[in-house]
């Protein structure tokens, strides 16, 4: 069989020796097929999982992206990755699975994780006595329409490899080598059209704990299932999952809940009346909450009723860039990260700095006829074409409105926040007129852009493309401000006959400011760059895809 698993573990011995157990009773798999790249955490032994299965293959992590392309580079033919937070619930054919890929060349994975019992389903795919077979391209179906993931799919040696030397992104952990396939490319990178699945599912993936800082995934936390007091159950106790139990339970989800934690050494805090009354005491805690979920539906309601509109004066987009086109002037742009900051808050881009935030209240009511500063239109006026995403985050910034109406001159007019990122802010709208207006804003100037070191480098269509000249002075993608002397020593070395373009998170705001004061024209130009390449490339928009976009690069 020219098969290798290649299976991810971080801390988490006592689900990995599950993943283990249950693939290789369920499954024609055997042990020797199996490298199991893990992660050592502090006070957590792999030890025994380890003396337990002798003949797999177990490399402990020194560099994850360069023990991972060399487990791609020698595997067998076909490769299926595996992550220890998995577990196998009925029996399948490897090898079957394989002989499926052989055949049909469209095929571009084989699930272990879907299947008729996974709802809902496509309505178009061809089906036999024991598989599904749909085109994954089109479809709208959560997990069917979703063809890369490490769960428990099969793939063939060379469209891993293929993928992974294409990717440009450091790939961190399994988290970044998930990701590296997305919304946005996936459809330009994966050739072949179709995934195929057994009409059962046979794994689920139970999602009690977390491993990794990078990607916030959900899991369910009403037991205590953190990687020590598990690592206790299994080494101290000789306690383990009981994969017979599991299996029996059926389910209708990929993802499943701390009631498929179950134990062969059953324990009190992992019992179904346990589990029962931590939920009943999670419901009391949402109702003591339900105070400030009224206020925050009040608040939304005269939000979305125009409560607030026209208490300061902001420009719309259709006025702001009208403003840029007939003035020469610099300006900069306020969001929810420069509102954190002043209010003591770290944000993704910037920990939080004392002076930073001074200087950000400082700047927020400049009154300079030259310098414009920016706030989002619809903090304050209800817009109706937002996208669905920022529509449901524009009646939640109750905070963020009543820190603007208190800390903002009303007799300043302020010009437009989401000048720069409306593609990622409307549903609808002139995008062809918009981005030819602003395009036209750029042509034929010489610019100097300060950004972050190759966060333009990713970029498909390149916004710059229609300057007479463009340089760069790069500063470092996150904390910018703890280098601001040096950096604005450097700007100032820059001709004044240049347009300065900024893109560095709230430190583009000083940035901005400083060098409008030395005589030169500065823009902080946030995401435009980025918002630019997604419009051109007609991104989707989705509430994860758009969350995705505005994380730091």
């Amino acid at each position: 069989m020219n098969l290798s698993i290649i299976v991810f573990s971080r801390g988490r011995s006592l689900q990995l020796n599950a993943y283990l157990e249950s693939l290789l009773k369920f499954s024609d798999v055997k042990q020797n097929m199996i490298s199991v790249l893990y992660s050592e955490v502090e006070n957590i032994s792999y030890d025994k999982v380890m003396k337990s299965r002798p003949d797999v293959k177990w490399i402990k992590e020194t560099c994850f992206e360069d023990n991972l392309k060399c487990l791609i580079k020698t595997a067998e033919t076909y490769i299926m990755f595996g992550c220890d937070d998995v577990v196998f619930t009925n029996y399948f054919s490897i090898n079957k699975a394989i002989e499926r890929l052989e055949l049909n060349p469209d095929i571009f994975g084989f699930s272990m994780r879907l299947g008729e019992n996974i709802k809902p389903y496509p309505k178009k795919m061809e089906t036999d006595k024991e598989l599904m077979v749909w085109e994954w391209k089109g479809c709208t179906e959560a997990h069917y329409n979703y063809p890369w993931e490490l769960d428990c799919t099969l793939y063939r040696k060379e469209d891993v490899l293929r993928l992974t030397a294409e990717e440009k992104n450091e790939i961190k952990n399994p988290n970044y080598f998930e990701a590296m396939i997305n919304a946005e490319n996936r459809n330009r990178r994966i050739t072949r059209k179709c995934m195929a699945a057994w009409k059962k599912s046979c794994a689920i993936v139970i999602t009690v704990n977390r491993v990794q800082d990078t990607h916030p995934n959900d899991f369910d936390d009403c037991m205590a299932t953190d990687i020590y007091a598990l690592d206790k159950l299994y080494n101290d106790t000789d306690n383990t999952l009981d994969i017979d139990k599991i299996a029996r339970k059926g389910n209708s989800k990929v993802h499943v809940g701390a009631e498929y934690f179950i134990l062969r050494k059953r324990r009190k805090e992992f019992s179904k009346k346990y589990i029962i009354g931590r939920n009943i005491k999670n419901a009391a805690l949402r109702l003591g909450r339900f105070k400030k979920r009224v206020i925050r539906y009040v608040e939304r309601r005269y939000y979305g009723s125009g409560g607030y509109k026209g208490k300061l004066n902001i420009l719309t987009p259709e006025e702001t860039l009208k403003l840029l086109k007939t003035e020469k002037v610099s300006f900069l742009r306020y969001g929810d990260g420069e509102i954190a900051i002043m209010l003591g808050k770290s944000i993704p881009f910037q920990e939080y700095d004392a002076e930073l935030s001074a200087r950000l209240r400082e700047l927020l009511n400049l009154s300079d006829a030259d310098i414009k500063i920016g706030l989002p239109y619809y903090y304050i006026n209800p817009v109706r074409n937002l996208n669905k995403y920022v529509e449901s985050f524009a009646g939640s910034l109750a905070q963020q409105r009543h820190f603007l109406l208190k800390a903002c001159d009303r007799n300043v007019t302020y010009i437009d926040t989401c000048i720069t990122q409306m593609y990622q802010t409307y549903e609808k709208y002139d995008f062809k007129e918009y981005y030819k207006q602003m395009q036209s804003l750029l042509e034929n100037k010489d610019v100097t852009v300060i950004c972050g070191e190759k966060i333009l480098d990713k970029l498909t269509y390149n916004a710059l493309d229609v300057c007479n000249s463009t340089d760069y002075i790069y500063a470092e993608s996150r904390n910018a401000y703890a280098g601001y002397e040096e950096l604005l020593k450097t700007a100032l070395r820059t001709d004044k006959s240049r347009l300065i373009c900024i893109v560095l998170g709230p430190t583009a705001k000083v940035l901005a400011y400083d060098l409008h004061k030395e005589g030169y024209q500065a823009w902080d130009m946030g995401h435009y760059f980025k918002d630019y390449d997604a419009y051109m490339r007609n991104a989707e928009r989705t509430d994860k895809e758009i969350m995705d976009f505005y994380r730091p690069d």
